[in-house]
């Protein structure tokens, strides 16, 4: 792990220029975070995440492992996002052709926490303090405090 400013950089991990990170945070290994990203300060991004252009992280988030938080992707302050998710920003994927007409933000409210293995389909809201259970398939906008399991994720309980 080498310092940078005043933050960390392990040296395996690729950071493209044009990239702004805050005070105290953390970017562990074989991590690679794209051109335009801002992460906020005291910010833990673990190992082998994927950040895609323009992505956005507030303060105090922390990424675990292998999670990819594709282009579109706007995250809030005190976010959790656990190991191995995935989002998505093509309503419609393809294999070819211009996909900027199913280019769809997803955004991550402040305090809400995404558990291990969850998928989250692009264009739809997590709100504030919400719970998506480990492996949920989140195709619809959560409700804040609230919590959602499944495929496709559904109301489980309020928090």
């Amino acid at each position: 792990m080498k310092e940078k400013e005043d933050y960390y950089v392990h040296e395996t991990a690729i950071i493209e220029d044009g990239v702004s990170i805050g005070s105290g945070t953390k970017i562990w290994a074989f991590t690679h975070i794209m051109s335009g990203v801002k992460i906020g300060n005291d910010c833990v991004i673990g190992e082998g995440v994927h950040v895609g252009n323009n992505v956005r992280i507030g303060n105090n988030c922390k990424v675990q492992n292998h999670s990819l938080l594709y282009e579109g992707v706007l995250i809030g302050n005190n976010v959790f996002i656990g190991p191995n998710v995935i989002t998505t920003n093509d309503i419609n994927p393809k294999a070819s052709g211009d996909w900027r007409d199913r280019f769809r933000q997803t955004y991550f409210k402040d305090g809400c926490s995404i558990g291990a293995n969850a998928t989250i389909v692009c264009g739809n809201i997590i709100g504030e303090n919400a719970l998506v259970g480990a492996g949920s398939v989140v195709t619809r906008d959560v409700e804040p405090s609230t919590v959602v399991v499944g495929n496709p994720a559904k109301f489980l309980r309020r928090k």
